[in-house]
């Protein structure tokens, strides 16, 4: 088969041998990608700092000012939504760590207002992983929650946290978690549980009038040693 030029041709000038405007393509849009991102970064920014304070604001009964705060996160998602759209790589990072963020201070709302758990569907914004996340999160924020609901003796509304946590327990355990960000916070959710049924459990004895048993600490070893050579 005859080659088409030979390379003694091809050697005549660089504009011969590659596409110089295809490279400033590739340049431009590898310009407009990072100006894309660092648009993004830093508004996802705001999107976390807005649903931070309205989880703060929450825990301080601040209902009014948590929504403020929700508002301005979701209107600042929403103006990023079209440049994630027109390139899905650019959600990963900062902007779903961010919606995350936001669904965890969303169901903690819905959860103060309503006593339930928000759906993933009422959560548009989130992805499936994003609502995930968020729900996981928000497991804590209701442990901080039912602990200071004990220190005014509401034993009803401690329960109520630790049912919906034992009731989550209960669907993650019918996931497949890989290794991740996701299982990670899986992992934490038992030890949640758990210090809601010592909650539970300290606020029952106050009821009934007693005081918890103080677990004995353990003889130190040289301690024990000590001993015997007195012996």
């Amino acid at each position: 088969m005859a080659l088409k030029r030979s390379f003694a041709e091809a050697s005549s000038g660089v504009s011969s041998l590659l596409d110089s405007s295809d490279f400033t393509k590739l340049r431009e849009d590898a310009s407009t990608y990072d100006e894309t991102r660092e648009k993004i970064i830093k508004r996802s920014r705001d999107i976390q700092k807005n649903s931070k304070q309205a989880i703060f604001s929450l825990h301080r009964g601040d209902l009014d000012q948590a929504a403020s705060r929700l508002l301005d996160a979701e209107k600042g998602a929403h103006e990023l939504l079209p440049l994630i759209q027109g390139d899905p790589s650019l959600r990963h990072g900062s902007f779903s760590s961010s919606i995350e963020e936001f669904a965890e201070a969303k169901i903690f709302q819905v959860f103060l207002k309503e006593q339930r758990l928000i759906n993933s569907s009422e959560l548009q914004l989130a992805d499936r992983d994003e609502y995930l996340g968020g729900v996981l999160d928000f497991t804590g924020e209701l442990n901080r929650f039912s602990i200071a609901k004990a220190t005014t003796r509401d034993t009803a509304s401690v329960r109520c946290c630790r049912d919906l946590v034992e009731a989550l327990m209960g669907e993650f355990l019918q996931f497949d978690l890989r290794n991740g960000a996701l299982r990670k916070k899986y992992d934490s959710l038992k030890y949640t549980l758990k210090k809601m049924e010592d909650t539970l459990y300290q606020l029952s004895l106050a009821e009934a009038g007693l005081k918890p048993k103080a677990e004995e600490d353990p003889v130190p070893a040289h301690h024990e040693q000590t001993t015997m050579d007195e012996a």
